[in-house]
């Protein structure tokens, strides 16, 4: 079973390292880096990895386009409370106020956010077989630990699992 799981997750990394140009982006672009070809969106390199039938595909593309407003409208939020917080912080003098007001603010957005990607990946893994979210929890749980980790190293934002930061050297 541990070889299989890690099997998985061995597969799981090469698709994502293969394709990290891919999952940046959710919709395809006419071409990719350098003008080289159609790029790959998100849906459809998920797609890939995953094996999904049209009809999986079809659901897959209308969950997500039914949730893309939602998406964007608090991306739009978050870059805005981040450009206030920004000029907030570089003003000649800061009130702290204020700055504890605005990380407040963009905390609570992101924290929006994850939610937003959790309902997305529920609905998604409920179209799944069981293969599929297999594959699909595999390439979720690198997902989720690659924006814990930081740089090689520990480096700046590093956490370890628990969300604890590793000391300094």
């Amino acid at each position: 079973m541990r070889k299989m799981n890690l099997a998985v997750v061995g597969t799981a990394a090469l698709a994502l390292a293969l394709g990290a140009g891919a999952v940046g982006a959710q919709t395809p672009g006419p071409e990719g880096p350098g003008g080289m070809g159609p790029r790959m969106g998100r849906a459809e390199g998920m797609a890939r990895f995953l094996g999904l039938s049209e009809a999986q595909k079809a659901e897959v593309r209308k969950l997500m386009e039914g949730r893309r407003a939602e998406h964007e409208a608090l991306r739009e939020q978050l870059e805005a409370s981040s450009e206030e917080l920004k000029k907030a912080l570089e003003s000649a003098s800061p009130v702290p106020a204020e700055v504890g007001e605005l990380a407040i603010e963009g905390h609570r957005l992101r924290e929006q956010g994850r939610a937003l990607r959790a309902a997305q990946d529920k609905a998604v893994r409920a179209l799944l077989n069981p293969e599929q979210q297999t594959k699909f929890d595999a390439m979720k749980a690198l997902r989720d630990e690659g924006g814990r980790r930081g740089g090689p190293m520990g480096g700046p934002g590093a956490r370890h699992g628990d969300g604890s930061r590793p000391p300094r050297p």
